[in-house]
């Protein structure tokens, strides 16, 4: 019985959608102290090499988007929000997500990845 109540809570608990887990992202972030801080920009940067290998090829649109993470304690991704509509986009959400974010980090935490390829 209390699992059905559970169930339905999560039904009636509203998803959130990009701008407020973008928001939420950036208010993680900034309440980082310096030592969190590095070890989520190293983190990030890890991610986003692996993830670019395999998404990035000749002749891809890369034009601006956001990808949002939202992180479970292990650094494993409980969801993920993609501002962009590109392959490449698409692509990035995908793995980036599938890579998550290696780290011990609070629940639920949320981080973004603000990527502009095109510009120096």
């Amino acid at each position: 019985m209390i699992g059905a109540f559970v169930f339905a809570a999560m039904l009636a608990t509203p998803q959130l959608g990009f701008v407020q887990a973008k928001t939420l992202a950036d208010k993680n972030e900034a309440a980082l102290d310096h030592s969190t801080s590095s070890q989520l920009l190293e983190a990030q940067g890890k991610a986003l090499g692996a993830a670019l290998s395999v998404c990035v090829r000749p002749g891809v649109d890369l034009s601006k988007f956001t990808v949002v993470l939202s992180l479970n304690a292990d650094g494993s991704t409980a969801a993920s929000w993609l501002q962009g509509r590109t392959p490449l986009a698409k692509c990035m959400q995908g793995k980036l997500a599938d890579i998550g974010l290696a780290g011990h980090w609070s629940t639920p935490f949320y981080t973004s990845f603000d990527l502009s390829l095109n510009e120096p």
